[in-house]
């Protein structure tokens, strides 16, 4: 059996008396309840945010793909050593590169890479890599433009010479690199430690295995020649120091020279030349030498 509803007298609740009940909160009910016409411009109103939300969103994904693609510089310096010093950079990424004498980098950081631009001397790069299990997919390119050469590394360590405005060398001291022709992608070639590579405009020179003891001297302030033609030799002396040579005769220049040298003491090569070599050396001034045939 069903309890019926009761009023304060105890006697059953009738429909007319629960609507006289209802009755008084109309009232207070009614004005909050929304018009068909509200519900409708709020449910647009909604739609229309949502739209504006989904294509916000979809022109920051098109502006970081646009970006990501054009890979623009958001840093950029230039960083030289004069004639005779040398100096050693760290990038923010922890890579290290070492400039020779005489030489001029251009750094610029981008989304995607690491450029640098050997556009006089000589430097080492030594390279920092991303570590842990997705590294692989946020490490950025760390290339180097020298003349129309292109280098990217693979492995870590590896030196680079400006030879001319077009012509460049790279040699690897430790893992891998890939070397190409400025604008040419497909024809990459890998050198591993202890080969060297030059060009010549937009031809590669065959590889060729370098004394790695050679091509370091430089970042202890040595020079070492290994049946260096004696013009060469001068050369390297003249990068660190002024003065001026004059060979009496044409054919001391393929002179072949031999042995370690402080590459800031020319006078010190001067002075031992004659005891290797079949020549008499001689200073005519304080900045100029003479070398003639004994």
């Amino acid at each position: 059996m069903n309890p019926k509803k009761l009023n304060k007298n105890n006697q059953p609740l009738h429909l007319n008396d629960i609507q006289k009940m209802l009755a008084s909160f109309e009232d207070d009910i009614l004005p909050n309840i929304p018009s068909k016409d509200a519900i409708l411009q709020r449910a647009k109103q909604r739609k229309l945010k949502q739209k504006y939300i989904g294509g916000a969103l979809f022109a920051i994904c098109a502006m970081c793909f646009g970006l990501y693609s054009v890979n623009p510089s958001y840093q950029q310096y230039t960083v030289t050593t004069e004639r005779g010093a040398q100096k050693t950079i760290r990038l923010s990424d922890g890579s290290q590169i070492m400039l020779n004498t005489e030489s001029k980098i251009l750094v610029q950081q981008r989304i995607r890479s690491r450029d640098i631009i050997l556009q006089e001397g000589e430097a080492s790069f030594h390279v920092a890599h991303a570590q842990g299990l997705l590294s692989g997919y946020f490490e950025r390119t760390f290339q180097v433009n020298a003349g129309k050469m292109h280098i990217v590394d693979i492995g870590t360590i590896f030196n680079v010479q400006k030879l001319s405005a077009a012509d460049a060398s790279v040699s690897v001291l430790q893992g891998e690199v890939a070397v190409g022709i400025l604008g040419d992608k497909k024809g990459m070639i890998h050198l591993k430690q202890g080969q060297s590579l030059s060009n010549q405009n937009e031809k590669l020179n065959p590889i060729l295995h370098v004394d790695l003891d050679m091509v370091q001297a430089w970042q202890t302030g040595h020079i070492i020649f290994n049946q260096t033609p004696l013009s060469n030799a001068l050369e390297n002396f003249q990068r660190y120091s002024d003065f001026k040579v004059e060979l009496s005769d044409p054919t001391l220049k393929k002179l072949p020279i031999s042995g370690q040298f402080k590459a800031e003491n020319y006078q010190n090569f001067m002075q031992v030349l004659p005891y290797v070599a079949e020549v008499k050396v001689s200073k005519s001034s304080e900045n100029i030498w003479e070398i003639e045939k004994k």
